[in-house]
């Protein structure tokens, strides 16, 4: 994407130029949630999400996140292509996780679908394997990003069978005459149990309907608010969290006309928040860009002049074609 093809962007432009950049490890979504409240990269973050996605849910046992997939060879790999770009309907979540559970019953392995998009395992012994998160892997090749440890072989073996066991299930045979793409595998990051979660002591409330952001705040008893502009036009008490995730979402796809809707939407929901920077009823506006640099903008920032920041297109521009 050229930076010219760019939306103005006016508000994110002024955070990056003239805001305090931080150093941080760059992250997935994920791993900067956890850490903002205050849990190690390595939390299963499984537990989590299901409790959002099925807030009846009893808390117990050790839990993965099986994200429905379709895999789809590509030369000599496989290649992966998530939830968003199959259609579920619930009635066909259901059938495949009962189809799973009937077979896998044995192995102490047993699947839920809350969600027509978003699946979990249970597993009665939790194997020993550490795994990449779906964002990682989404529309790549899946071979770097299988998972290793002590038990990958075997876990390898049962995700293999459960392939062959969707591929010839009714569910995929429909889908597959239908012109629709099969529901042939499933993706398993994330694992471990549910615990409760100190709740950060600078923390008021986050704005967001990400299932593992109102998960973890729901373990914390953090406030879960309505991700909307006109929130954050109220008087703030406390540091906010919003989380806007859409741009995450056209990532993964390579979608740049959706990159740019998302980041003119974000553009437009940082106003307010500026707004209420410049009339004191906010200290500061922190964006964490996930690529390893934080911006924190404070109302002295408000008069300074272009500092050693780059605005959006500069930093488009130097991604698209590498640093100069």
């Amino acid at each position: 994407m050229l930076p010219e093809q760019l939306p103005p962007t006016p508000i994110l432009d002024r955070l990056l130029t003239r805001g305090d950049q931080i150093s941080t490890p760059a992250g997935t979504l994920e791993t900067l949630l956890l850490e903002r409240f205050g849990l190690p990269a390595e939390t299963g973050t499984a537990p989590y999400a299901l409790k959002a996605d099925d807030p009846r849910w009893d808390e117990q046992g050790w839990w993965l996140h099986a994200e429905p997939v379709h895999l789809r060879a590509d030369l000599d790999r496989l290649r992966l292509y998530d939830s968003r770009h199959l259609d579920i309907e619930p009635a066909e979540a259901r059938a495949l996780a009962d189809a799973f559970n009937a077979h896998f019953a044995g192995d102490g392995l047993r699947l839920c679908a809350p969600s027509p998009q978003r699946w979990y395992l249970h597993a009665e012994n939790p194997p020993r394997i550490t795994t990449h998160p779906l964002s990682e892997v989404a529309g790549r090749s899946i071979e770097p990003f299988l998972p290793t440890g002590d038990d990958a072989r075997r876990w390898a073996g049962l995700m293999n069978e459960a392939q062959m066991l969707f591929h010839q299930h009714p569910v995929n045979q429909a889908r597959e005459a239908a012109g629709r793409p099969a529901i042939n595998g499933l993706w398993t990051w994330g694992g471990g149990r549910w615990a409760a979660i100190e709740r950060p002591a600078d923390l008021a409330a986050i704005y967001a309907d990400l299932p593992l952001a109102t998960g973890l705040a729901t373990a914390a008893e953090v406030p879960i608010l309505a991700p909307t502009a006109d929130a954050l036009r109220l008087q703030l008490q406390g540091d906010h969290l919003l989380i806007q995730h859409a741009c995450q979402s056209a990532v993964l796809d390579a979608d740049a006309p959706a990159w740019c809707e998302a980041v003119a939407a974000l553009d437009a929901e940082l106003a307010p928040a500026l707004d209420a920077l410049r009339n004191g009823r906010l200290a500061a506006l922190v964006v964490d860009t996930g690529d390893g640099s934080r911006h924190r903008f404070r109302r002295s920032a408000l008069p300074r002049f272009r500092r050693r920041g780059k605005p959006l297109a500069a930093r488009v521009a130097t991604t698209a074609t590498g640093p100069s």
